[in-house]
């Protein structure tokens, strides 16, 4: 193998779902800011109770970034054994962020009146 070739397990044919999980990974780390941003400017509070004493500290966004980037690193790997299921897992972890990703930023427009 050259240095400069994908491995074989890391190579996903499919655009669709590169594409997916690289979204995934943006907009979980968008959760992160945003709810950094909503907490330490008291809009908002953390739903998540393993991450409601790391808001506000340095740490915070770094575990958010690394987590997100360990589960679609996890997915991107596990894609080639079973592209159904790392697909739906996906959809559905995509769909389920966006929906807090909106919350958050109806949280905070509402704040603001």
């Amino acid at each position: 193998m050259k240095v400069s070739e994908v491995p074989k397990y890391l190579h996903i044919e499919s655009r669709t779902a590169r594409y997916i999980l690289c979204v995934l990974f943006g907009i979980i780390v968008a959760d992160g800011l945003i709810s950094q941003f909503l907490v330490t400017g008291g809009y908002g509070s953390e739903g998540n109770p393993f991450l409601m004493s790391l808001v506000g500290s340095e740490s915070f966004l770094a575990i958010k970034i690394a987590g997100a980037f360990l589960a679609t690193l996890l997915l991107w790997i596990k894609y080639n054994t079973n592209p159904r299921l790392v697909n739906a897992v996906a959809v559905v972890a995509l769909g389920f962020y966006t929906a807090i990703v909106y919350w958050n930023l109806f949280v905070f427009v509402f704040s603001l009146v």
